[in-house]
Order: C-alpha cells, then structure tokens, then sequence
C-alpha cells in the first residue's frame, strides 16, 4: 500500500495492486456487468473527473477505476513515459477484472483505452469514448523536436513550469476556458479536485511528458478494425477537442455511434452527469 495519506478523489478508498513495481490505484463500487472508467492524460488528471459516473453507474453495474501510473492516487515514477506504458496498464487492469467489461474512457485515455482493447478484444463487450483524440489530434508521433522539449521540462526550469500550470489560477483558468462549458460549475470543491493531485511527489514527470508530445497516440487503424459497438460522447461547446473531430471517428468506422450532450465542454461527464448516464446506460446494458 502507498504509504501517503490517499487523495479523497473518488467516495471509495482506493486498493492497490503491484504492477512493473509499482503500485496502482484502483476502486470499486456496485455490483452486477462490470465497467472500467479510465480518466484523461493531463497535468491535474486522476480518477476525480470519474466521480459522477463512478457514483451514478455504481447503482446498476460492477464500477472498477483506476489512477494511471503518475497520477492520482498511483506510484509517480521518474520515468519517460510513453503511450504504450498506459496502453499495457489498461490491459493488465482489464485481465485483472478477468471478465468481458464495458469501458468508458475520456480524452487520450480513450485512445489508449482503444489500442488496449485492440490487444484483448475478447474482454472487452462494450466501448465509450469521451471526446477522444488520436485521429487528427494528439496522433502525431514524437519526433525530435519532442524529446528536446522533454529535455527542457525534466530541468528544475521545466519543475518551475509545472507549478506555474498548476497553480490554483492556472487550474481555474483551464476548467473554466476548456474543461467546462458554464464557469459556474467551476466551483472550489473542483479546483481543489484537481489541484491537490499536483502536489503530490513526483507530480510532474508524467504530465511534462504529455506537454512534450511524448504521448501521442495514433489509433485510426486499431479503431477502424473494432468489432465491438462503440459509442463517442462529445460535449457540444467543447473547445480543446471539438466536437467537428468526431467526423474523423466516423469516417474511419462508419457503424460508430455518436451523441452530443448540450451545454458541456470537454468534461462532459462530470458537467452533465444525469445526460451523460442517461445516455451510456442503456448502451452498456444493450
């Protein structure tokens, strides 16, 4: 167990399991067909975006969460952290539930949530994708130019960086220009969400990964060869992934089921949650 006091990110304690030495958050409500919520890839991400549907879900279904290595409430090793380090943690966490799950994913943990389903389509019987990337955004492979701003941000300039993106002003700013579609929804409870999950040791090496492009993700091949039902949910004023780039998804995989949640932005699940369950629910028990 993680010798920190845990983060109240989610109305559950959190328990661990060892993976490549260290250890993952996970949590678990409900009972019944079981669903894996993963979160997005950001500087403050963690399990706490999955709060609504976590509680909301749990009421007719097995919920599993989980905190992706360096973040929330998981181990934040110093490592280069690439795209296939996520997608093999998503694979070990639907093995472990070892059962054929729904997974509901956001943003470009949605990407790897489809390249882990790619990998053990057996286990996975239903995917829900929230405003996700990879086709025409964030798909683009590092390149040099990349790992040189890897470099740069690994430097105590890079830590100096991370705590001016993930100050209280920076967040609120971020929830309320991105993340949310109404500013009134930015309340203090969600910057205090977000904010205490910066602070923990380690907080940074992950996310200047992502701020480098080191975790780009293509997945228009593994998506276009899905053969389970897939559904994108978008919120209709997202701004950072807009709801235009659903067309990618579409294209690539015409069956592809997509519906648009009003007044929300990129957090749709967390802004709209009565709409969003209202309209995930009688996917994952078709």
């Amino acid at each position: 167990m993680m010798s920190a006091t845990p983060l109240p990110l989610l109305p559950v304690s959190p328990t661990w399991f060892c993976w490549r030495d260290q250890q993952i958050a996970t949590y678990h409500s409900g009972a019944g067909q079981p669903v894996l919520l993963i979160h997005s890839i950001n500087a403050a991400a963690s399990v706490f975006e999955m709060r609504e549907p976590f509680q909301r879900l749990s009421q007719h279904f097995a919920v599993h969460a989980i905190d992706l290595v360096g973040y929330g409430n998981s181990s934040r090793p110093p490592w280069r952290y690439r795209a296939a380090i996520y997608v093999d943690l998503i694979v070990a966490a639907i093995e472990r539930i070892g059962e054929p799950i729904a997974l509901i994913a956001s943003s470009l943990g949605a990407a790897y949530a489809v390249m882990a389903v790619a990998r053990r389509p057996e286990l996975v019987r239903r995917l829900v994708l929230v405003c996700p990337t990879g086709i025409g955004q964030l798909d683009r492979g590092p390149g040099l130019a990349a790992y040189t701003v890897y470099q740069m941000l690994r430097s105590p300039f890079g830590q100096l960086i991370y705590r001016l993106l993930t100050s209280r002003a920076s967040i609120r700013w971020f929830l309320t220009q991105q993340s949310y579609a109404d500013p009134a929804n930015v309340t203090r409870e969600r910057i205090d969400g977000f904010y205490y999950t910066c602070r923990r040791p380690g907080a940074y090496y992950a996310p200047i990964c992502f701020l480098s492009g080191l975790l780009n993700c293509d997945i228009a091949a593994p998506f276009a060869a899905l053969t389970i039902p897939v559904l994108l949910v978008w919120g209709s004023e997202s701004t950072i992934s807009p709801l235009r780039l659903a067309s990618n998804f579409v294209r690539a995989r015409p069956e592809t089921k997509v519906v648009t949640i009003n007044r929300a932005s990129l957090l749709v699940q967390d802004e709209q949650p009565e709409a969003f369950v209202a309209q995930v629910t009688p996917f994952l028990r078709s």
